[in-house]
């Protein structure tokens, strides 16, 4: 790979910048920010007529910006072979649909659900195939993390601990809201915690209902406990650290993004799936507050 186009300059974008110097897999990376573009190690700005040259030489893109922009990036950028686009993927089952009739099997396209990206959770879909009773329980919280309008925290949230499901069981059981509150500060911060019931399990996803900050997956089984540890990559049993991934989630999406592979949960029924049981939670939040 030689040049990569970053588009977004906002706070996660930068995280995948600072990942992106330390490896050092392009010769050249370029940033657009909302009104110009510029090299990666240059302050100079580059404006849309002077970058048409550049883009013929852009092999892969990242789209890091507000998931309103997506489905226009995605078309504007649609002859780039490579794409990782963050999540949400797009607004609507529409966008989807034109986005699948607009690209086609030469273009790599990657969507981000980054905790899927874990290496670690290779190890627990081993785990969840010894046949007993458990429970599986997803924690996100971000404690000073407010939003502007009122269910965008769940709306950002839920395609991580979804894609999770999905991509264990193939298939979205019938769920249960138990807690459904949103408290208005200086922002908009919502708590949730919703139950899936699936045979020898009970799935439970837990949005900000920790006082810590949390991302974590929880495999509870009679006295025992595996822990998960989405945000430092590694596992433990019973508080004892049995695993620890030398790499993180950006080395995997960068590994599959320079290989092509073939990835189960890189399809557009995946991405489907993921948003029709969100748009379908989301109805039901609103529908009971």
């Amino acid at each position: 790979m030689k040049y990569h186009l970053i588009i977004g300059f906002g706070k996660w974008s930068k995280k995948i910048i600072g990942f992106l110097q330390k490896k050092k897999f392009f010769s050249e990376i370029y940033i657009k920010t909302r009104h110009y573009y510029f090299k990666l190690g240059s302050k100079q700005k580059i404006y849309d007529k002077e970058f048409d040259k550049i883009q013929k030489k852009i092999d892969s893109i990242h789209i890091c910006t507000p998931v309103k922009s997506h489905f226009f990036y995605l078309r504007k950028f649609s002859k780039i072979k490579k794409i990782i686009v963050e999540k949400p993927f797009l607004q609507n089952l529409s966008q989807l649909k034109k986005v699948r009739d607009k690209l086609n099997k030469k273009n790599n396209l990657l969507v981000n659900y980054t905790d899927l990206f874990n290496p670690i959770l290779t190890k627990l879909k081993k785990n969840i195939k010894i046949k007993s009773d458990k429970k599986i329980i997803f924690n996100y919280s971000k404690q000073k993390q407010l939003y502007n309008k009122k269910y965008d925290s769940v709306k950002d949230w839920l395609d991580h601990p979804l894609s999770i499901i999905f991509y264990l069981f193939r298939k979205f059981s019938e769920f249960e809201i138990i807690i459904n509150e949103s408290i208005k500060k200086k922002g908009f911060y919502e708590k949730l915690l919703l139950n899936y019931y699936y045979r020898n399990y009970t799935i439970q996803i837990r949005l900000n209902l920790s006082k810590k900050n949390q991302r974590n997956i929880l495999l509870s089984r009679k006295s025992n406990k595996t822990v998960y540890d989405l945000k430092r990559n590694l596992v433990l049993y019973n508080r004892n650290k049995i695993f620890k991934s030398k790499n993180t989630s950006f080395d995997m999406l960068y590994f599959y993004l320079k290989k092509k592979k073939t990835l189960s949960y890189q399809n557009y029924n995946f991405h489907k799936n993921i948003m029709k049981e969100k748009n379908k939670i989301i109805k039901k939040i609103i529908n009971d507050q």
